[in-house]
């Protein structure tokens, strides 16, 4: 069976969305997709969260994307919105950004997790140093320098 012509398929929107809470590792992707089903149904009814088509597109880390229809984008939010307890903690889902691209969506990911072995580093009064090498020459940049915008 061939596919349909991009014409003639669904629009769909991506909502990128960060997940915080009191667990200490990820939920699998099955179980962030059971509880926005969930939620969505209890919200709006079956019929409703029937319209969206919601699916997770993709999950890593505290970051999810959710998949939704077209003109479903601010029913899917206020859906995830209400989601206090996952896997028995609380937790909040939040909405970073939402697009049209599973791969504009991607973009607005912002790993803030440290890895403590990847570079060689340093303390300094409790706080992390690295050393960044190149072009002979020495460059130290401390959390706050990566964290501004």
């Amino acid at each position: 069976m061939r596919s349909l012509l991009p014409t003639l398929r669904e629009n769909r929107r991506y909502i990128l969305v960060k997940i915080t809470g009191e667990f200490d590792k990820m939920p699998p992707q099955k179980e962030i997709y059971q509880r926005v089903r969930d939620a969505a149904a209890d919200l709006f009814g079956d019929v409703g969260s029937a319209k969206m088509h919601i699916a997770i597109a993709w999950s890593e880390g505290e970051h999810a994307i959710i998949r939704c229809s077209r003109g479903c984008e601010q029913e899917t939010i206020a859906a995830i919105a209400v989601i206090t307890k996952f896997c028995g903690a609380a937790a909040v889902f939040r909405t970073v950004a939402v697009s049209g691209t599973l791969h504009g969506a991607k973009t607005h990911v912002k790993i803030t997790c440290w890895d403590t072995e990847a570079l060689p580093g340093y303390q300094c009064s409790g706080r992390k140093v690295d050393s960044l090498t190149g072009n002979n020459t020495h460059k130290y940049l401390t959390r706050d320098d990566i964290h501004k915008e």
